[in-house]
């Protein structure tokens, strides 16, 4: 029934986030000690229904890996619980406030179930010969051999390798060459094809342009992989706006729900360390204006977020005159590039210099996080003369929000070099997560109390 009615399986699944809502609306309703009046559940099961129609949940998610289900599960959760909370806080006032609670635990609970049970049924059913859908590879090449082995090597996607399309290159390949790029339309003919995975990164654009515009017109699924796009990106996303069809290509972290939670973060912890280390901040104000005349905090312009410039502001920690001094000292720069990095920089106050080594000087951009200009975790913001001084493969740094803290500052600081530090930052880019702002986060607080590499 599911080979040849696979619009069944959308509605089990629409069936069972019904299901799953009227559950959890009950549930939180029981809870309060408060009926579930008929057709309470449909609105919520509603606005449900578009919001994972939204997030791609009723779409093709045969290779949709677990990871993935769980990132657009929380997503939709989320977006929904949120809506629920601003309706019962704002226009229910029948409803307990704790109501929402219950029902975001039983929604988040029977919603994932009914998900992660239908990806799993799926995934048992076409492992056993059901639901299969069957597959042609363009291309001959190790590109062409690589998709069909990603696409068709993993029974629970249900896609059955037919054949190639493309001249002999020498390779045994798993099944027969059926012929060239310009006999698909013969080809489809005689047997059944349901996808086409194009992989030959070496055919011209002309070929490759007129056998996506072939696969389109006999009706085929049409996947291209392989070379044809340059460069390593982090994320691809093919859309549709008006009608243009956009190839969406990102270089950096793109998952909303976790740059969300990164957010939250921020502002927690910023508005929790300005309130808890209000005492300290003041007695470090007071000790900048009582040992050096000039005013209590340095402030610059630095370039955030894609170039956006913000003011970046710090506890003076040098003598009042200190940017006007700068020719005298520039000779003597320990670190390449254009950053100005100085041990023993005659400028620095003396108890400059202890701000300096426990980075006691930064605290004030906190408020800088809280405002959401920096996060806590990130790249160091540089001047606009230092950032005019990047090489272009260094320019990728802007894009994401800088940071307190960083690699380079839980990796010696001034002991590293500029290039160095520059490639630092695009690994932190390139491999963000959560995870990984709260290992730097917990290797900063050694890090700032070793003194080590401040300067």
């Amino acid at each position: 029934m599911l080979r040849s009615n696979p619009r069944l399986g959308l509605a089990f699944v629409l069936l069972g986030d019904y299901v799953a809502i009227a559950a959890a609306t009950a549930g939180a309703l029981t809870m309060v000690d408060l009926r579930l009046q008929p057709g309470a559940a449909l609105p919520v099961a509603l606005l449900h229904i578009f919001v994972a129609a939204d997030a791609g949940l009723y779409s093709q998610m045969r290779y949709v890996a677990g990871s993935q289900l769980l990132s657009k599960t929380l997503s939709v959760w989320a977006r929904v619980a949120v809506v629920v909370a601003a309706v019962v806080f704002f226009a229910l006032e029948s409803v307990p406030r704790v109501g929402v609670l219950w029902f975001a635990a039983f929604y988040y609970c029977g919603f994932g179930s009914v998900r992660f049970l239908t990806q799993w049924l799926r995934r048992f059913v076409r492992q056993r010969g059901r639901n299969l859908r069957y597959l042609l590879v363009a291309g001959t090449g190790m590109e062409a051999m690589r998709a069909a082995e990603t696409f068709s090597g993993d029974p629970g996607h249900g896609l059955r390798l037919v054949g190639f399309l493309g001249e002999p290159h020498g390779f045994t390949l798993p099944q027969p060459i059926l012929g060239r790029f310009v006999d698909l339309e013969s080809i489809v003919r005689d047997r059944v094809i349901d996808e086409v995975v194009v992989a030959a990164p070496s055919s011209s654009v002309a070929e490759t342009s007129a056998l996506v515009e072939t696969c389109n017109l006999l009706g085929l699924r049409t996947h291209l992989v392989g070379g044809f796009l340059p460069g390593d990106w982090r994320n691809v996303d093919a859309r549709k706006v008006g009608d243009e069809v956009v190839l969406s290509l990102t270089p950096f972290p793109h998952d909303a729900l976790a740059l969300l939670a990164k957010r939250a973060l921020d502002i927690a912890v910023s508005a929790f360390a300005l309130l808890g280390l209000l005492p300290l901040l003041l007695l470090i104000a007071i000790a900048v204006k009582l040992t050096s005349p000039g005013p209590v905090f340095f402030v610059q312009w630095r370039i955030g977020l894609n170039g956006r410039r913000f003011r970046f502001p710090k506890f003076r920690s040098m003598v009042a005159d200190a940017e006007s001094r700068l020719s005298e000292v520039l000779a003597q720069n320990e670190m390449d590039g254009p950053v100005f990095k100085m041990k023993r920089d005659p400028r620095v106050t003396r108890l400059g210099g202890i701000l300096r080594r426990y980075s006691l000087d930064e605290l004030p951009q906190l408020w800088c996080v809280l405002k959401g200009d920096m996060s806590l975790v990130g790249p160091r913001p540089l001047m606009s003369h230092e950032i005019d001084g990047h090489a272009s493969w260094q320019r990728r740094r802007l894009s994401m929000r800088p940071g307190l803290t960083c690699l380079w500052q839980v990796s010696g600081r001034n002991a590293v070099d500029f290039d160095r530090w520059m490639r630092l930052d695009l690994d932190y880019i390139d491999g963000w997560s959560l995870g990984l702002d709260f290992r730097i986060l917990v290797r900063t607080v050694p890090a700032v109390l070793s003194g080590r590499g401040a300067s």
